[in-house]
């Protein structure tokens, strides 16, 4: 049983003099490589999100653009957040003329096909 930890103690002995011997040549390399390897992890990450995030608002913003050229005739208007925030009703009457008319005429045309296909095969 002392056998065991005086194994155990001398072994702690060693590593510890050891790692004390590392610190002592290597320095404040050490510390200064913990950190970096930190922030590589951190900004890694962020970075591949910033990259994807960054990616999607453009292709979005590309697709507003296209959008709000559709809707120029119509009484279509996309108030600012600010705006916004001060009178969130203001939401309500940005209603776009032309995509609700096609929604509109679409959900007809697609309830109608659907009834008449209920009636052709048969209730």
């Amino acid at each position: 049983m002392l056998d065991w930890i005086k194994k155990s103690i001398s072994k702690g002995i060693w590593h510890s003099l050891a790692v004390i011997i590392v610190v002592l040549v290597a320095g404040p390399e050490i510390m200064m490589n913990m950190e970096l390897m930190a922030i590589v992890e951190l900004f890694g990450a962020s970075m591949f999100v910033l990259i994807y995030a960054s990616g999607l608002k453009l292709f979005l913003s590309n697709l507003v653009a296209k959008y709000k050229k559709f809707e120029r005739h119509s009484v279509f208007f996309m108030p600012s957040l600010p705006i916004l925030k001060q009178m969130p009703s203001l939401a309500f009457h940005a209603i776009p003329g032309r995509t609700f008319s096609i929604f509109f005429f679409g959900f007809i045309a697609v309830s109608m096909s659907c009834i008449y296909i209920n009636i052709l095969i048969g209730e």
